[in-house]
């Protein structure tokens, strides 16, 4: 007649997530390489907003360029980047700010040079800008907001309605 509760067929052991994020992040450090996957990674902050949707880092060759005087092989690493073809001649004219944005990101000459491979490169989530942004609009609109809501006192929460009323009408015109 003894209580003991039964046991668990719990067969996992809590982690946290970090500790099982680790093993994911291990494999794509093992395939890329840490110069690699940070530049992957950082690749937006890199090039910019424009770039980002016509470029993609591909792979970074490392060419034996000269030997120190140990007798050793001195190599210089060169990133391969897929861009398409209407962008590619601006991204060669760009090639050594972000060249420079790299090897300032990492604090020493980390990349040599880029070299660029013309390809298509299909993206869904591109965002299309629409130029035709109307302020005069959007400062009618803020007003309406505003003489709806002129009751609140609080100067956080009427902007907060403010910019949520304009999120709502911006997106019912669209």
């Amino acid at each position: 007649m003894t209580n003991t509760p039964p046991k668990s067929n719990r067969k996992f052991i809590p982690m946290k997530i970090s500790d099982s994020l680790r093993g994911i992040n291990q494999k794509f450090l093992y395939k890329f390489g840490k110069l690699d996957y940070i530049i992957h990674t950082k690749w937006a902050e890199i090039v910019g907003s424009f770039f980002v949707q016509h470029s993609e880092p591909r792979k970074i060759s490392s060419i034996p360029q000269s030997t120190n005087e140990k007798g050793e092989a001195i190599y210089e690493k060169y990133l391969h980047v897929n861009v398409t073809p209407s962008a590619a001649v601006e991204f060669q004219h760009f090639h050594n700010k972000i060249v420079e944005k790299i090897n300032s990101y990492f604090g020493y000459k980390a990349i040599k040079g880029i070299k660029i491979h013309q390809q298509l490169i299909k993206r869904e989530n591109i965002v299309t800008k629409k130029n035709n942004v109307n302020f005069i609009n959007i400062k009618q609109k803020t007003r309406e907001i505003k003489n709806t809501i002129s009751k609140i006192n609080d100067k956080e929460l009427e902007q907060s309605i403010v910019n949520l009323g304009l999120s709502i009408t911006n997106e019912e015109e669209k």
